[in-house]
């Protein structure tokens, strides 16, 4: 039988929708995810757009970023992840998905929010234990607070203090989570040889993840797309979780339904 092929759209800029616009999102409401957050966060930041999306509570499965080993966190992805499952990374989270691709062969789809697929340059070491050993000091609400204006384009309240709150319930995570993001590879040909469909979502906004790299892996990846949200910055979820969650569900329905028989 011949290999399907797979059609592909141009790239994909999303315009602004209405925040209480609902987004029906079919059957891939009724999967269950696995949620991956970033560092400091807990799965409270994927919850406004999940709401968006028609997850129920039930099927929203946590797994924490909590090692600096990326083949153990593989090892539990394989064994968690089942047939029909999608997969969904924030930022770390996404960075762990992205070089664990082969752990995830059963789920139906892999979304990868605020992604850096690359390696990390060797002298952001120095200051990444520094943010660490200053959130194990105590002062997570302090250091958010401080660089808000490269996480965010908002500048309302609501969005700062979710993260403040997830930053110091996780405040113990940072170690390994802070050697992880030091010691990864570029994760750009494994994502572009997979077979599995990926959604890429980010802020145009993000100085953080930028878009640049994730808008080309999408081009050449074989069941990649990408969607590029104008206006929103690295905590894009909690902004406008609307647009983020339409987003998604256009980015799932094309990389599922467009095979070419």
């Amino acid at each position: 039988m011949p290999k399907a092929m797979w059609r592909k759209r141009p790239l994909f800029r999303a315009t602004a929708l209405p925040q209480s616009e609902p987004v029906t999102q079919g059957a891939n409401a009724h999967s269950r995810w696995i949620l991956l957050p970033g560092t400091l966060c807990t799965t409270e930041v994927f919850e406004p757009v999940l709401d968006h999306l028609g997850v129920e509570k039930g099927r929203r499965v946590p797994f924490p970023v909590d090692s600096a080993s990326l083949p153990e966190l593989g090892a539990r992805l394989d064994d968690l992840v089942a047939p029909g499952d999608i997969v969904c990374g924030f930022s770390l989270g996404s960075l762990v998905l992205a070089q664990n691709l082969d752990a995830l062969g059963k789920a139906k789809a892999v979304v990868l929010l605020s992604l850096n697929p690359l390696s990390d340059a060797p002298e952001n070491a120095a200051m990444r234990r520094a943010v660490r050993d200053r959130i194990l000091a105590g002062d997570a609400a302090g250091w958010v607070n401080d660089n808000w204006k490269f996480m965010s384009t908002s500048m309302g309240t609501e969005p700062r203090k979710t993260v403040v709150n997830m930053a110091q319930k996780t405040a113990q995570m940072i170690g390994p989570q802070t050697e992880l993001a030091i010691a990864r590879p570029d994760a750009t040909n494994s994502l572009v040889s997979t077979d599995m469909p990926l959604v890429f979502v980010t802020g145009a906004e993000d100085p953080m993840t930028p878009p640049g790299p994730v808008e080309k892996i999408a081009g050449k990846a074989q069941r990649g797309t990408a969607r590029i949200l104008p206006g929103l910055g690295h905590f894009g979820l909690l902004e406008e979780p609307a647009r983020v969650a339409a987003a998604i569900a256009d980015g799932l329905e094309e990389s599922l339904d467009g095979c070419l028989k």
